[in-house]
């Protein structure tokens, strides 16, 4: 596959060789939008294929993948001959990004564009084994230019940049434009930008190269180069994705996040590098995002590299998230239907499966006197995958009925798939202590994501936000969400808003429902012990 960058975006060539195809057989498929984020817009027209015997006419039709999901897909007017060679323009996506949408599609910034290759790559439908290799043709204009993707550095001219797999191919993430001076390296690991992210990329990448270590040390899994790759969006707060040997990072540079939340951020996504349970996403979310939760607090705080006081604040607020959450009694099979378009419901399989992990900790350190923890299950996981072997949710917790004498799924589901279980005693280790105390759910009078956007949405009629005198549509200025979670009964929710250039302020008081939400604190007395490798540490 070679990609030619250009001013109007990267023209696509790729040759499929081996491989013959009978009439209206498909040649490639490209969803409409993955993870939320959207795909190429093509016509009949934008694809092109030729083998041995001339050009070979397609038909773009659309149809749905196994999940019901929507996809175009190029099939052929003939039978093939020969090698086929594919080539279209992949042109970046110009409207605003969607708030809390992974940063996938393919994006123009500064002199450069960045996108994961899934996104804007026509795909054959197979052999899943596939080996591929990518080639760039660089502009000739730019002595600066650099292109970089999950798989390594350069043009890959020399076949450095090659892989075997249909899904790897898809998830590389791939950057390229004036980079030379734009990224900086801190052994392993290297981060690149295209534009200011606002952010100390030093300091930032020092702090991500040591908790890179950590992690590959307490998964037993060696370190290998790895790449971060960070581009803007106009939102608040951060959206993240993992990729091989990689994530990409959007943030805000007018208004970056705090240095706790955006440690948080990158910690979650190097945990993913090597968390995952096999099954299908509304089974296995849980395990990739709760536990890139929990391990991107427990092990930094066991390192010393996160204070109590951040660790603690983190995990109260997730709480809060989790059990105040208005789309609470949502199966988690219901909030995967609406994890790209809700962004309640998409936190639900990261806060339930967080504290399932911690329960599940508890109760395996108290079952053996402190000499396992949910570490060696997480282990065994990693251990697993890496020989080959498929690990599910079944195979879960059969591993961990070899420790536990009770039925695991039943816990499981209670805690994570329905979510009408709470954390017990002993979660986070000794150190801490939970109390329960009654938390605002926020149902304000507007859509929800109306606290992310900035933008009032779907204004309920006498509900709180009419009373108070908004306005469907209005843009209005607001305390960033986490600061909005953490607010308590009969707090104020100060909202700001410019009518006819007049800037006022309106109030909206939390006094609606609320939920028992369990809060942690430290223990009055309790030794601080960040501990080492092995079952028995703590927390």
């Amino acid at each position: 596959m070679t990609l030619t960058v250009g001013p109007r975006g990267v023209l696509v060539t790729w040759r499929l060789d081996g491989v013959t195809l009978n009439t209206e057989e498909t040649l490639g498929q490209l969803p409409l939008s993955i993870a939320g984020a959207p795909t190429l817009q093509l016509d009949d027209a934008a694809v092109t294929a030729r083998d041995a015997l001339g050009a070979v006419p397609l038909i773009m039709s659309i149809s749905e993948d196994d999940d019901g999901d929507p996809r175009r897909r190029w099939s052929v007017r003939r039978s093939t001959s020969g090698p086929i060679e594919v080539s279209y323009l992949a042109e970046p996506v110009a409207k605003e990004p969607l708030p809390a949408t992974a940063p996938l599609e393919l994006r123009a910034e500064g002199v450069g564009l960045s996108g994961a290759l899934k996104c804007f790559l026509i795909l054959p439908p197979g052999p899943e084994d596939l080996t591929f290799t990518v080639r760039w043709d660089r502009p000739a204009t730019s002595d600066s230019w650099m292109a970089v993707t999950s798989l390594g550095e350069g043009d890959g001219h020399d076949g450095e940049l090659a892989g075997t797999g249909l899904e790897l191919l898809g998830d590389t993430y791939i950057m390229c434009g004036d980079l030379t001076n734009h990224h900086h390296r801190d052994g392993e690991l290297s981060t690149w930008w295209l534009t200011p992210p606002g952010i100390d990329v030093e300091a930032f990448s020092a702090q991500l190269g040591a908790t890179y270590q950590v992690m590959s040390e307490a998964f037993d899994a060696p370190a290998h180069p790895y790449r971060v790759f960070l581009r803007t969006h106009p939102h608040q707060g951060a959206n993240a994705s993992a990729h091989p040997a990689s994530f990409v990072m959007a943030v805000n540079p007018a208004n970056p996040l705090d240095e706790a939340s955006l440690y948080e951020t990158i910690a979650h996504e190097l945990v993913h590098e090597w968390l995952h349970l096999d099954g299908p996403a509304d089974e296995v979310t849980w395990f990739s995002e709760g536990a890139a939760d929990y391990y991107s607090l427990v092990l930094p705080l066991r390192e010393g590299m996160l204070d109590e006081e951040a660790f603690l604040r983190a995990v109260n607020l997730e709480a809060r998230e989790a059990y105040a959450n208005l789309r609470r009694d949502l199966h988690l099979r219901q909030a995967h239907q609406l994890f790209f378009s809700d962004f309640l419901a998409h936190r639900l399989p990261y806060a339930r499966g967080m504290f399932y992990l911690a329960d599940l900790d508890a109760r395996i350190r108290l079952a053996t006197s402190g000499e396992q923890s949910v570490d060696d299950v997480v282990r065994y996981v990693v251990r697993s995958r890496q020989a080959g072997a498929r690990v599910g949710v079944e195979r879960w917790c059969a591993r961990v009925q070899e420790i536990l004498p009770d039925a695991e799924m039943p816990i499981l589901d209670r805690m994570v798939f329905t979510g009408v279980g709470r954390p017990g005693k002993g979660c986070f280790g000794p150190r801490f202590e939970a109390e329960t105390v009654q938390v605002p759910i926020l149902d304000l009078g507007f859509d929800p994501s109306t606290l992310v956007t900035r933008r009032v949405r779907g204004l309920v009629p006498g509900g709180a936000a009419e009373r108070a005198g908004l306005r469907d549509g209005e843009r209005i200025e607001l305390p960033r969400y986490p600061d909005i979670i953490r607010l308590d009964v009969g707090d104020m929710l100060r909202i700001g808003l410019t009518r006819d250039g007049e800037t006022t302020h309106i109030s909206i008081p939390l006094i609606g429902k609320t939920a028992p939400v369990p809060q942690w604190r430290t223990r009055s007395g309790a030794e601080t012990n960040v501990g080492g490798r092995g079952g028995n540490r703590t927390p």
